[in-house]
């Protein structure tokens, strides 16, 4: 321990040995006779109330300088020496002495430089109002819980005090000085703390996203702000995005559960900006990155975190594109020919009918012996199976639910999923982000659309909501431009 104290213990201000001292917003320690701090160009006031850890601290170093000067001769210590000697027996090794009174300092200072949230030493302290120190974080995180002082329950300013409040620099100088090692112990194990956090993903338990797609996102439980500061200072603040398990109840959820019961598929989404309320809640946007999928999952400081792959789409194989088309081509050929059949084909007479005796409507007999059957009603056109017909196909929907809807529903899809994708000839469109937006602005069960994530295929993915378009078409309220969001 460094002898040094008492010359750490100057007023910022004056320079004179602190008395009463005082921490102030900008982090210097004054005297409490001075009205504020001119080290800057606007001075910051002082409310004239004693910084608590300091002023111990202050007592501490006189009380160590007297118990100096009463043994400070040679013959003192000499006569000390000598009877420490008298009094070890022979078999004991003859330990060299220590300082007494510099041993007991170095134990009364680090007790008084220890966090009372975390119990241990202070790692860049900050000095309240009401003048108690402790850890920024230890401080932020006690913030999340309450805006109470841990100490004395006084009642703190808002989070966005605290938010880029600078450390006490007074403080932080007799840790370095006296305490150098113990001060890089802990901060290594506090960055080991952090590096390892970033090393798995942190979850937020939310609701479902798509890639490609934007979320706003209310930040205000106290183990998601944590969630979100450490993701702030991450490299990339990104962070992944699941659906609750608990709201599982449909059947449709089944296939998107793991085998106890856990979602299992989600999104990562990338901070794009956040908005930082007085109250210590956030207002965060984000953008959709990539699917994941969940490898294994713990618990830190309340929130998920896990142990993720990522999920990329396999490119589709161009002979399924290729039969698909086929296919499509023929369906298209079988059913003109049979469209050029029903209006070549004579119609045959019909016998006199009776009111006893009506005739059927949905057949006829031809003059041949071969029996065509022709509904009356238009057949079901068969799903189209090619990339770009399934794409037409969704656009026809999308441009449906623009023009039957009403403009407060347009408006609210615009802004809650962001503008329509661009024309498929756009060199910007991407198909698979296509196929996310179609299955979001669905207005069908969560648990039905969160069966897209684990779908690698474009073209799948487009099969699947063209046929949940299929289904809501042949609902009546759909038809009649009604759409539940």
């Amino acid at each position: 321990m460094s002898s040094n104290l008492p010359d750490l213990l100057k007023c910022a201000v004056c320079g004179a040995q602190l008395v009463n001292p005082t921490t102030l917003k900008c982090g210097h320690t004054i005297c409490t006779r001075h009205s504020a701090c001119t080290l800057h160009p606007q001075p910051v006031t002082s409310d004239h109330r004693v910084d608590v850890s300091l002023k111990k601290i202050i007592a501490l170093s006189s009380k160590h300088r007297q118990s100096n000067s009463t043994d400070s001769d040679l013959l003192s210590h000499l006569l000390g020496e000598s009877a420490r000697q008298r009094a070890t027996r022979p078999d004991e090794p003859l330990i060299p002495s220590q300082d007494d009174s510099t041993s007991l300092l170095e134990k009364e200072l680090l007790a008084e430089c220890t966090c009372e949230i975390c119990y241990t030493i202070f790692f860049e302290p900050m000095t309240t109002p009401c003048q108690h120190t402790f850890c920024s974080r230890c401080l932020h995180r006690s913030l999340d819980h309450s805006t109470l002082c841990p100490l004395c329950r006084e009642q703190l300013p808002s989070f966005a005090h605290f938010q880029n409040h600078p450390t006490s620099e007074l403080m932080l100088r007799i840790l370095l000085d006296a305490f150098p090692e113990i001060y890089q112990e802990r901060e290594q194990a506090i960055h080991a703390e952090e590096r390892d956090a970033r090393l798995s993903t942190p979850i937020f338990v939310c609701h479902l996203s798509f890639p490609g797609m934007p979320i706003l996102l209310h930040f205000f439980e106290p183990r998601y702000r944590l969630m979100l500061r450490r993701c702030l200072a991450s490299p990339r603040p990104a962070f992944g995005m699941i659906m609750s398990s608990s709201s599982s109840a449909s059947s449709s959820s089944s296939s998107t559960l793991n085998s106890q019961g856990q979602v299992e598929y989600g999104t990562m989404l990338e901070i794009r900006s956040v908005q930082m309320l007085p109250d210590g809640r956030s207002m965060v946007e984000t953008w959709g990155t990539h699917r994941f999928r969940i490898l294994e999952r713990g618990i830190m400081d309340g929130y998920v975190v896990a142990r993720v792959e990522r999920i990329d789409d396999y490119p589709d194989d161009p002979e399924d594109e290729l039969e698909g088309r086929i296919e499509e081509v023929s369906q298209t050929s079988s059913s003109s020919s049979l469209s050029r059949i029903s209006r070549s084909s004579p119609s045959p007479p019909h016998p006199p009918s009776s009111p006893s005796s009506p005739r059927s409507r949905s057949q006829f007999q031809p003059s041949n012996t071969t029996q065509i059957s022709v509904p009356t009603s238009s057949p079901q056109r068969p799903l189209p199976l090619s990339t770009a017909a399934l794409i037409a196909h969704c656009n026809s929907f999308l441009a449906q639910l623009h023009t039957n809807t009403t403009p407060w529903v347009v408006q609210r899809l615009s802004y809650t999923h962001g503008p329509p994708p661009p024309s498929p000839d756009d060199p910007s469109f991407d198909a698979g982000n296509f196929s996310f937006y179609v299955g979001t602005v669905l207005p069908i069960d969560e648990w039905e659309k969160a069966k897209l994530l684990p779908v690698r295929s474009v073209r799948m993915r487009l099969k699947m909501c063209v046929w949940w378009i299929e289904g809501l078409r042949r609902n009546w309220w759909f038809e009649r431009g009604c759409v539940v969001l």
